[in-house]
């Protein structure tokens, strides 16, 4: 589940997952902003869309490696 096996690929893996949020993080976002982005990422790249609870996952996931932290209601990149 978190990283990539020959049963899931790595853009439903936590660590694909992870990384796509970072990307999307070039500002200060809600998570329901983040979510929206995501979603909107997966469709246009033809991915299949992820559901909420996975993507609060790696959101969980990035926070624990302290890739993120969360200030004032919103989500921000560490190096921001």
């Amino acid at each position: 589940m978190l990283m990539p096996t020959k049963h899931i690929k790595t853009e439903n893996a936590l660590i694909g997952v992870g990384a796509e949020l970072l990307a999307l993080l070039d500002m200060s976002k809600t998570a329901s902003r983040l979510f929206h982005d995501l979603q909107e990422e997966r469709r246009r790249n033809e991915i299949t869309t992820i559901h909420f609870d996975w993507f609060l996952l790696a959101v969980d996931f990035l926070f624990t490696i302290g890739a993120i932290r969360f200030e004032s209601g919103l989500i921000k990149k560490m190096n921001q």
